[in-house]
């Protein structure tokens, strides 16, 4: 799982460390100005590239990965 690091994209990387830090899709949207289809999207390809079955698991996935803090 360590090669899923690299296919992170920075949208996805900056997307799951605001909900880890506990923001919404919302709040990510009014932060970043990206539409929220695109955060979505961002989300789950996160999601899919660390084989996690949500976005509790996406976040703890990639801290114990140590790619977000």
């Amino acid at each position: 799982m360590k090669d899923q690091m690299n296919e992170l994209e920075p949208l996805e990387l900056r997307c799951l460390t605001l909900a880890a830090r506990g923001r919404t899709r919302q709040d990510m949207m009014r932060e970043t100005d990206i539409p929220l289809d695109r955060i979505d999207r961002a989300l789950q390809d996160a999601m899919r590239k660390l084989q996690a079955g949500n976005l509790a698991e996406a976040i703890f996935r990639a801290a114990r990965l140590d790619i977000i803090s």
